[in-house]
């Protein structure tokens, strides 16, 4: 059996060290900006040797590295044998913070009288949006939100974020035979071609006033 010995007040420079090993920084200030912390919260568990368990669970998370050796040294950094240098590189460079896959932040837009502005981002739980949140959106308009896809640029049935000469709308959308849609935006509606209209993405989820 492991004789493990840690605690709130001791461990915490060298277990520090362990983390910019493990995510292969080489600064303590790349560090604190990856784990969103301040340079003197950092400073400060260096100067008070505070163990920073919450940081070790977070690499854990992240790297996959071994959380016995993360939180006391002991055994393999990676739990078993080392893999090669280039996946260990490749690894690396693939990791996200955990915030980034549990609350990611996407652009938080705004459409009114047919311009659309974006001026923010907001946080949303990872499990409503796509996997690959990165052409994702969120769109504000004076009635109602939705989530846009901008990387869905092929139009089918459905609503969508279009650019109509130089206005922008939301509208439901049916296609129909010969390359031609059908726009339906509130209670008016019009045929035109698919060339006619600029997609900017699709709407996968709304979110309607009542």
């Amino acid at each position: 059996m492991l004789n493990i010995r840690m605690g709130s007040d001791t461990g915490g420079k060298a277990a520090i060290e362990r983390l910019l090993e493990a995510y292969g920084f080489t600064t303590k200030q790349a560090l604190s900006e990856h784990l969103n912390v301040s340079k003197s919260t950092m400073a400060n568990r260096v100067l008070r040797d505070s163990f920073p368990a919450d940081w070790i669970i977070q690499c854990a998370l992240e790297t996959g590295v071994s959380l016995l050796w993360l939180a006391t040294g002991q055994g393999s950094m990676k739990g078993g044998a080392e893999p090669e240098k280039s996946s260990h590189d490749e690894n690396k460079q693939a990791i996200k913070p955990l915030s980034k896959l549990i609350t990611p932040a996407i652009p938080k837009g705004t459409l009114e009288n047919g311009q659309l502005s974006i001026d923010e981002e907001i946080f949303l739980d990872h499990s409503i949006l796509p996997a690959d949140y990165e052409e994702s959106m969120f769109l504000e308009t004076p009635t109602d939100c939705y989530l846009i896809d901008k990387s869905i640029k092929q139009v089918s049935n459905g609503f969508w974020l279009i650019n109509i000469d130089g206005m922008i709308i939301v509208a439901k959308i049916m296609r129909i035979p010969g390359n031609k849609i059908v726009v339906n935006q509130d209670e008016a509606s019009f045929e035109c071609s698919t060339d006619d209209v600029e997609v900017i993405g699709r709407a996968v989820k709304v979110i309607k006033s009542i």
